[in-house]
């Protein structure tokens, strides 16, 4: 929540010089209302609209480096991962130093760290996974004052060669602005919530619009609209396009957490409509897919047809996953509404009315 000011970093290389103008990066990152290349907004759109205007996310975009070695040089499998990369940011930046280029706006942490270095190189990525300059976000092996009070560490490297796309660049941000999880399997042996979250397939579903940030990540970011508890008895109205949640809590890890998915909008590319029922236990891991009391996701969606697609990587994400008219989840419904560890929730939504712009049910 609030507002923040990262770095975008544009890099070239002697044999591969950059096609797409400063300007127009600018206007990626930060202009309201954004189409270039068939986007859906700008980066700051993207964020602004998720977190339901609890977050303004902009960039200050350093003019073009030219790198001083071939990009041969740093896409070199040979050298460990993510060597290269680093060698190419910390040159970049020591550049822009000498420059005198002004850091001072950048926003950072208590500890002095700025928040986010976005870094485009130019041209198509070469690398295999986890190789060369794969785009990827970590940091810098040591951090780097750019300024008094202001130091350099996280960052994310992607490629950028004849259009820019948001899935991607916002997925990284996710990680960086928000310290959101991956959510999907690192074994790849299945699909964690598929196209459902920008933090999983979400940010392939459509690149150029990638879908919201699931229920899960919403809340925990603090952007929530309106959280409704979902005892016995009580009849809850959810909006589409909104952060408003039904939130049936275990402890304080584990619990459920209900929203409203239409096709449109940020969600225009999810698989279905329908109320999205996520069965959340902050200690697990979403690469561990046997589903199983001491093995399971960190964060899940129950799907109403019981396929378990997701977790047996059949596809992200289908028809019949969200719930419908007429469907229930209990108990007594397969699946069910049972805590990891098979004891009852209690939690019986039912009376579930047609997917829209407003879902209602009852408990």
């Amino acid at each position: 929540m609030g507002t923040f000011v990262g770095l975008c970093l544009l890099v070239q290389f002697p044999d591969e010089p950059g096609t797409i103008s400063e300007a127009e990066v600018d206007d990626f990152c930060n202009k309201p209302g954004y189409s270039g290349f068939g986007n859906n907004g700008s980066m700051r759109d993207y964020f602004f609209d998720v977190s339901d205007g609890k977050l303004t996310y902009t960039n200050i975009v350093a003019p073009w480096y030219t790198a001083t070695k071939p990009k041969t040089y740093y896409t070199d499998e040979a050298v460990e991962y993510p060597l290269r990369a680093r060698e190419l940011i910390l040159e970049t930046l020591a550049f822009h130093r000498a420059q005198g280029f002004d850091f001072s706006s950048l926003t950072v942490d208590s500890q002095r760290f700025i928040y986010a270095i976005n870094v485009f190189y130019a041209g198509m990525r070469t690398n295999n996974w986890s190789k060369g300059l794969w785009p990827h976000a970590y940091h810098l092996q040591a951090p780097v004052q750019l300024a008094p009070g202001k130091l350099a560490n996280d960052y994310q490297i992607t490629d950028m060669s004849s259009e820019l796309t948001l899935g991607t660049f916002c997925h990284e941000n996710g990680h960086m602005i928000c310290d959101f999880p991956d959510l999907y399997d690192y074994g790849n042996e299945s699909n964690g919530v598929g196209h459902y979250c920008l933090m999983c397939g979400g940010a392939n579903a459509n690149p150029k619009n990638p879908t919201r940030v699931g229920a899960y990540l919403r809340h925990a970011a603090g952007w929530a609209t309106k959280v409704s508890g979902m005892p016995a008895g009580a009849s809850i109205s959810l909006a589409a396009d909104r952060n408003e949640f039904g939130l049936l809590r275990r402890n304080r890890t584990q619990y459920f957490i209900v929203e409203n998915r239409a096709q449109v909008g940020r969600d225009a590319s999810i698989p279905d409509a329908g109320l999205a029922i996520w069965k959340i236990d902050e200690t697990g891991n979403n690469s561990n897919e046997a589903m199983t009391a001491d093995s399971h996701y960190e964060c899940s969606l129950v799907q109403a047809d019981g396929l378990t697609d997701l977790e047996m990587g059949a596809n992200n994400g289908g028809p019949g996953d969200l719930y419908g008219q007429g469907a229930v989840f209990s108990s007594q419904s397969r699946p069910g509404s049972t805590w990891w560890d098979g004891t009852a929730s209690g939690l019986n939504i039912r009376n579930i009315s047609a997917p829209g712009p407003v879902i209602t049910f009852s408990t």
